[in-house]
């Protein structure tokens, strides 16, 4: 499958006027830096219309960032007439069957006017009629510094801000294997352009993590089991115990983030009972390609972390499923 150019996509981007865009479900740093970058340069150099929505909220220590307040929360893709827009624009979405998140609904992008796909997640289906895919990118936000350096985009503060979110939040603050140079790269370029990173990232966000979500972690930690055979440490934590911190489904991903550091562990993850549903979360610091094992389940991500959901079971027979498969499979480097 063929990228198309920055070039193409943005003269397709010129010819617009009204155009819909949506964070990905239960999104994260880099959805909403990505989609609010995006949605401030639109609006700047092209003066269009951009509708920029989400169903689910952002995690808590997200949700005080004051770009924030360019998204329209509460709101599904699938709510919007879709036909009143010249394009519908997804960023960071790796799959199109995880585009909308309401009940259960799923886009059927066939309806659409026209569809660009901007992403990094290597299990992409193209699904767009421009595609932009890069699964070496460490960040969707890394991309679009690319693709606004082409173009040769002025950056100034409020777009480096936006962009920086993503490139920390994904790289895992510059810890993940995939790339760190590349983000530490593009870090530093966006710091020289504006980006305060004590101020605009570290502060608002790293420092400060709500207690639910420590409580969170320790959860997990107290729950964990090891799989010696796979090297795999691996933990749970119930509706129950999610409903009495409070956690969303965007915050459940930020319980697996200390696993990773555990020294007998290759890879990690993490099942999170969800009222109809369970999340689950794969980590990796060994070179095992986490992305093909949420394939199996029908997730995706990247090699070092991915996600996928199971239907409604009891843990831990969700955590012998998700043991069985992988030793079916075997496990892959990356």
């Amino acid at each position: 499958m063929k990228n198309n150019s920055f070039l193409e996509i943005w003269n397709k981007l010129k010819e617009c006027k009204k155009i819909a865009m949506s964070l990905h479900f239960s999104p994260d740093g880099d959805s909403l830096g990505s989609c609010t970058a995006m949605k401030y340069i639109l609006e700047k150099e092209l003066n269009c219309y951009v509708k920029l929505v989400s169903y689910d909220n952002v995690a808590e220590n997200l949700t005080k960032l004051d770009y924030c307040k360019d998204i329209e929360f509460g709101t599904d893709i699938s709510d919007l007439n879709l036909e009143d827009y010249d394009c519908v624009l997804f960023l960071d979405c790796g799959s199109k069957d995880n585009i909308s998140s309401k009940s259960g609904r799923k886009l059927d992008l066939t309806k659409l006017n026209f569809v660009i796909n901007i992403d990094h997640h290597q299990t992409n289906s193209y699904y767009g009629n421009l595609n932009y895919v890069d699964e070496n990118s460490t960040s969707c936000c890394s991309i679009l510094v690319d693709f606004f350096q082409t173009l040769k985009i002025k950056f100034d503060h409020e777009l480096s801000k936006r962009l920086l979110l993503g490139i920390c939040t994904d790289s895992g603050f510059f810890q993940h294997e995939n790339m760190p140079h590349e983000a530490l790269k593009d870090a530093v370029f966006l710091i020289q352009h504006g980006a305060n990173y004590l101020n605009d990232i570290l502060k608002p966000v790293l420092y400060n993590m709500p207690l639910k979500i420590i409580k969170l972690r320790g959860l997990l930690f107290s729950n964990i089991k090891f799989d010696e055979q796979l090297k795999c440490g691996y933990s749970s934590i119930s509706y129950e115990d999610i409903q009495k911190l409070g956690i969303s489904e965007a915050e459940a991903r930020l319980g697996i983030k200390e696993m990773d550091f555990i020294s007998e562990f290759d890879f990690v993850f993490t099942l999170t009972e969800l009222e109809n549903s369970i999340k689950g979360s794969f980590r990796s610091k060994k070179g095992i390609d986490v992305s093909l094992l949420a394939k199996e389940f029908g997730g995706g991500g990247h090699k070092a972390a991915a996600a996928f959901h199971l239907e409604k079971m009891p843990l831990e027979k969700a955590e012998e499923f998700v043991l069985k498969r992988i030793k079916k499979v075997g496990l892959l480097t990356a």
